[in-house]
């Protein structure tokens, strides 16, 4: 069920590219035009000035550390290095949150279901909104199983935290599908 409603201007948006390496990716594309999702986003968020942080596993393997093509961080925008599920597990990232105040983070990337989640849910904790933006969430984006728990939890705390959009809702509308 959707809920729509303003967006409270106060609150300024963090674009946080989840694990954008190249060795996240087997074919180079990722499915259902993911990768190219996660470009518009890219190419969006950098149009409308919002902030944005590149998150990367530390964990990678050097050779597959190096950022997808055309997902490139620009010298203006950090790059921090998670060594948990999510960007939380990073001081800098947290010590970044700690001083925008009232931000919301919309999430794109190429990682493990589990890292999106992890990331939503700590957010939660700190008490931030997520929007989590599904057609720009690899590889597998979003199962239906992830969904269903998704929504269950966007009911829980009454839909105050956690909104599903597609790229085409953040560039092309500004309002959002609020998960309640």
């Amino acid at each position: 069920m959707s809920v729509c409603g303003r967006e409270d201007a106060r609150t300024s948006r963090l674009l946080v590219c989840l694990d954008l390496q190249r060795g996240s990716i087997a074919d180079g594309q990722g499915p259902d035009g993911c990768l190219v999702n996660c470009r518009r986003m890219l190419e969006h968020a950098r149009e409308e000035g919002w902030r944005i942080i590149h998150v990367h596993s530390k964990k990678a393997d050097p050779a597959d550390a190096k950022p997808i093509d055309g997902l490139h961080p620009l010298l203006t925008e950090p790059v921090v290095y998670r060594d948990g599920l999510s960007p939380f597990s990073n001081r800098i990232f947290r010590n970044l949150l700690a001083s925008l105040g009232s931000v919301e983070l919309v999430v794109i990337g190429y990682s493990k279901t589990s890292s999106f989640v992890a990331t939503a849910l700590i957010a939660f904790d700190q008490e931030l909104s997520v929007t989590l933006v599904e057609d720009s969430v690899c590889p597998a984006m979003l199962d239906q199983e992830t969904r269903d728990a998704i929504t269950l939890l966007g009911r829980k705390t009454a839909g105050r935290f956690l909104t599903l959009a597609c790229a085409d809702d953040l560039i092309g509308r500004p309002r959002l599908r609020r998960v309640v």
